[in-house]
């Protein structure tokens, strides 16, 4: 019973937190931090020897958490219906349990930061790759 009240404590103050604050997605990256059994990793990244896909990245943040259904649903819900400006949607899928969204964020002529939202019964896995990232994207606007 102590751990229900705990988590529906959590919750209510993560979605008091998120009515108040800016920037959805740092709100996401906070919030699935707090839960239980949550992991997070932030990794600076040397410059040298990154090619490809990796180019440019300066930093890769990584949090996830294995969730009960209720949490599931209530996340579900919430990423869903959330307004996630500045960065733009570049991909949002369902298939079943599953949502996958894709997010970027970009200047004039780099992409700054992309971001991949995966939420399934049982998990959640959000992961940012910031940094100064060419684009084939950009090269068509």
């Amino acid at each position: 019973m102590k751990t229900r009240v705990l988590l529906l404590s959590v919750l209510l103050a993560s979605f008091l937190n998120m009515a108040w604050a800016g920037n959805a997605i740092d709100d996401l990256f906070t919030r699935v931090k707090n839960l239980p059994d949550a992991e997070y990793s932030e990794e600076k990244l040397n410059k040298s020897g990154l090619k490809g896909a990796f180019e440019g990245v300066k930093s890769i943040e990584v949090a996830e958490a294995s969730i009960d259904e209720t949490t599931y649903q209530t996340l579900r819900k919430e990423i869903v219906k959330r307004d996630y400006s500045p960065y733009e949607l570049l991909l949002d899928t369902q298939d079943g349990d599953e949502l996958v969204k894709i997010f970027m964020m970009k200047s004039k002529k780099k992409v700054t930061e992309v971001v991949i939202l995966d939420l399934e019964k049982g998990e959640i896995d959000l992961v940012r790759f910031k940094g100064n990232l060419k684009s084939e994207i950009l090269k068509n606007k």
